[in-house]
């Protein structure tokens, strides 16, 4: 029978998700069912469910005695003509209803997963924004500086390729390359590793690298202005970090500010390129004290929010989210990370031969699909 204390809000808020619902309910005794639909669905009249369909057509019933069975005999114990008969008619009962059960869900739509919305889901699009953001957020500061530097007719962009293995921020090949006035650090495919994946342990001192940045200096004039790159700029990390002041509220991350990695890493680019270059008289000077500058930055945007009482609802975070992935550099960066998955994914694959179907029945429904 069902317990009432055995009902969750997970389990509800899934019932409510999926609608098209399969009941289950198991027992661990030989005894006939009791009167569990009907108690089932008097629970999902007081939780006032009335939208969810609970009728014969998804509705299934399973026995499990024929396993039970089926255990007790290879251990030698025997039954009677009657209980192995009824053994073997819960086994046909079984049958039959998983074939009516698959049949149901092939006649089911698919569901669009990137149409659901779960804290979960939002914590892996934040991460997985999280460097294309940065990134991008660094593009804003070059061109910025290019402004400053009387270099309004000039432009950097960037590209991103994808990566066949996993790779780190300490792990990964870099070198230093000039594009235009900077010196930039840039990541490289390890072609030549004997390894195919990263062993670094997690922390934050690194990040994954799961795309290949490489940037270029073009003459291209734009109308922006100098306090334009400057307001997109703030404006994009004032974003970034209503997103670090979601995951703070939920306390369902480990990692609270998943920009905080990134943003160190680029401190620390910017360090070797001046242990190398002495770039104190550089465009690279005006790039590393902006980045250090960052961190007070950060905090009084932290105080904004909290002081605010900004509480961003899943639905709010999910529409900051489109609108960040909409920036034309964001959304490259992301198909690259889609493909680098994509392909990492294929790397790994196997063919596993399928046996052939012996009972009739089930043939029957794979034969019709």
């Amino acid at each position: 029978k069902i317990n009432a204390s055995k009902r969750t809000d997970s389990v509800t808020d899934v019932v409510q998700l999926l609608r098209d619902s399969c009941f289950t309910n198991s027992r661990s005794t030989f005894y006939a069912p009791g009167n569990t639909g009907s108690l089932l669905r008097q629970m999902l009249k007081q939780e006032h469910l009335k939208d969810i369909p609970f009728k014969k057509q998804n509705t299934f019933c399973f026995d499990s005695e024929s396993f039970r069975y089926l255990a007790a005999r290879r251990n030698d114990i025997y039954f009677d003509e009657f209980v192995k008969q009824e053994s073997l008619n819960s086994w046909t009962t079984s049958v039959t209803e998983s074939v009516r059960l698959l049949a149901f869900i092939l006649n089911l739509k698919p569901y669009d997963l990137n149409e659901w919305q779960s804290i979960r889901k939002a914590i892996l699009e934040i991460a997985m924004l999280a460097r294309p953001l940065m990134e991008t957020l660094r593009l804003i500061l070059y061109n910025w500086i290019l402004y400053e530097r009387a270099q309004s007719h000039n432009r950097i962009i960037l590209s991103s390729n994808f990566v066949t293995s996993e790779l780190c921020s300490n792990c990964a090949q870099s070198n230093i390359v000039k594009v235009g006035p900077f010196y930039i650090m840039e990541y490289q495919s390890n072609t030549n590793k004997t390894t195919k994946d990263c062993l670094c342990p997690f922390d934050e001192q690194h990040f994954l690298i799961e795309f290949i940045v490489k940037h270029e200096f073009v003459s291209k004039s734009t109308k922006l202005s100098v306090s334009d790159e400057k307001n997109s700029f703030y404006d994009l990390l004032f974003q970034c970090d209503k997103l670090t002041h979601f995951l703070q509220q939920k306390r369902l991350s480990n990692e609270n500010d998943p920009f905080i990695a990134i943003l160190k890493q680029f401190q620390n680019e910017e360090q070797k390129i001046h242990d190398n270059f002495n770039t104190d008289a550089n465009a690279n000077k005006r790039i590393q004290d902006v980045l250090d500058y960052l961190k007070p930055i950060r905090e009084q945007d932290s105080k904004r929010l909290i002081e605010s009482n900004e509480i961003l609802s899943l639905s709010e975070v999910y529409k900051l989210i489109d609108k960040l992935k909409a920036i034309p550099e964001v959304k490259q960066q992301i198909e690259t990370i889609k493909e680098s998955r994509r392909l990492m994914m294929h790397a790994h694959d196997c063919s596993v031969k399928i046996p052939s179907m012996k009972n009739k029945t089930f043939s029957e429904l794979m034969n019709s699909s």
